[in-house]
């Protein structure tokens, strides 16, 4: 072959390389003619990927010298509750779905049903809790699912005065929903099953921690009231609760809440609003290993319920017939 052939050869085939690997540069570009952009296969839809229905982070801030209690301002009554069914108001909880939307049930002589109402105590119905047994429904709680998304109301049947439980308690959760888009029954529920490791202790409060899901009773003693933490996981497992704390508070708790934000705790006695601030990235454990305040309490018959709405404040009924709706403002 002559030498001038085999060079131009040469250069023919240098020249389509070169020509190959601008195409295949240009092909896998981000960007493209149409003006559209990249997009990476391993990367997670924004709109899917964090749980938007997740609280903040604890964010109050108690002023040197004072006490979360401080900051709350005189006790007031925004109505009474009209419905003629909810005569032994056991527990309380804030809608997290609805506006303007309170959640209760009875004590232990009523079926699997919750009532709902405004803060000035007009009736919004009666609903039937589907696949629920009311053996000693005690407390509600709202919150989100074990995983921190959606919003869900925790019905407590956990009170057991006599022991007959056998260590064995639970929690019905359904879907937290503006009562006036129900027909008479949420559209279902789901079993927590929950084991006590210790006996078969009688509580009548408990809250959902929204900042790290899981449920916490709080037992009913005279002296001495004792934590537990379960789990939020629907399934067909029983599962044994966690020793927390003992708390020496001298006198029986009766209902229980969190803020929404997870910064504040609350147990109510008959009498008494106990109250702890919880500071951020401390958990429940060591919060409430601290010595809580006192927060304004109103005069009620028997009061066993409490629920924080969105602002720090927080609403108490009483268990008895048409009890007034009492609302506690946080002024801090």
């Amino acid at each position: 072959m002559r030498r001038t052939t085999l060079v131009l050869i040469v250069i023919a085939l240098v020249a389509l390389v070169a020509v190959f690997a601008l195409r295949t540069t240009s092909s896998g570009s981000t960007t493209t003619t149409t003006g559209a952009p990249a997009t990476t296969a391993s990367q997670p839809d924004p709109t899917t990927s964090v749980p938007t229905t997740a609280p903040p982070a604890p964010s109050l801030t108690i002023p040197p010298g004072s006490t979360v209690c401080d900051l709350y301002g005189t006790v007031t009554v925004t109505g009474t509750i009209t419905s003629d069914a909810l005569v032994e108001a056991s527990g309380l909880a804030v809608s997290r779905a609805a506006s303007d939307v309170l959640w209760s049930h009875n004590d232990s002589r009523d079926s699997a049903r919750l009532y709902a109402f405004r803060p000035d105590g007009t009736d919004l119905g009666v609903f039937g809790v589907p696949g629920g047994f009311a053996f000693d429904w005690e407390d509600i709680a709202a919150g989100p699912a074990d995983d921190g998304t959606g919003a869900y109301l925790y019905v407590g049947d956990i009170g057991d005065n006599f022991a007959l439980r056998r260590g064995e308690v639970a929690i019905h959760r359904v879907v937290d929903v503006d009562p006036t888009t129900l027909d008479g029954a949420f559209p279902g529920s789901d079993p927590i099953a929950l084991r006590y490791p210790d006996g078969s202790p009688n509580a009548e409060a408990m809250f959902v921690d929204p900042t790290d899901p899981a449920l916490y009773l709080i037992t009913k003693d005279r002296d001495i009231a004792t934590v537990y933490r379960g789990p939020l996981t629907i399934d067909d497992t029983v599962h044994e609760l966690e020793h927390v704390v003992d708390i020496p508070l001298g006198a029986e708790v009766s209902g229980a809440d969190i803020s929404q934000d997870g910064a504040v705790i609350a147990f109510r006695g008959y009498d008494t609003v106990w109250m702890w601030y919880r500071s951020p990235g401390t958990s429940i454990g060591e919060a409430l290993t601290e010595a809580p305040c006192e927060a304004p309490s109103p005069d009620e018959v028997q009061g066993e319920a409490i629920a924080f709405d969105g602002s720090y404040s927080y609403f108490t009924v009483s268990e008895e017939p048409h009890p007034a709706v009492y609302r506690i403002p946080f002024e801090g």
